[in-house]
C-alpha cells in the first residue's frame, strides 16, 4: 500500500519519504543502527498487531472493558508517586527524609 501511493495521494515528495521509510525500517543487516530499524520495531510489529486486535475486542465489551479499568486503577497503589519518591529519594539520592517543623501561629495585635 505503501509503495503503491495509497499513503501519499499524489504527493511525490511524500511518497518517496514514506519508501524511504520502509526501506530503513526493512534493512535488516542496518537493524539497530541508525542505517537500519534503530529501534528494532519491525520484530515485534506482528504481535504488536495481535495485542491491539485483542484490546479492540476486549474495549467492545464494555461492562468487561470497565471492570478491567476499574481493576487496573484499584492496582496502582504500589506505583504512588510518593512511593516512589521515597525510592529515588533513598536509592538513588541517598537521603533520608527531614522532619518538618509544625508550624508556629502568630498573631498581630491590632
Amino acid at each position: 500500500a505503501i509503495r503503491k501511493g495509497q499513503f501519499s495521494l499524489g504527493d511525490d515528495k511524500a511518497h518517496e519519504q514514506f519508501c524511504g521509510l520502509v526501506d530503513k525500517l526493512c534493512n535488516v543487516t542496518g537493524a539497530g543502527t541508525w542505517d537500519g530499524d534503530r529501534y528494532l520495531l519491525i520484530h515485534d510489529f506482528p504481535s504488536y498487531l495481535e495485542a491491539q486486535d485483542r484490546v479492540d475486542q476486549t474495549y467492545a465489551d464494555k461492562a468487561k472493558w470497565a471492570s478491567l479499568s476499574i481493576q487496573a486503577a484499584s492496582s496502582m497503589a504500589q506505583f504512588s508517586t510518593d512511593r516512589t519518591i521515597s525510592e529515588y529519594a533513598k536509592v538513588i539520592w541517598g537521603v533520608e527524609p527531614s522532619v518538618r517543623p509544625e508550624p508556629t501561629v502568630q498573631y498581630k495585635n491590632n
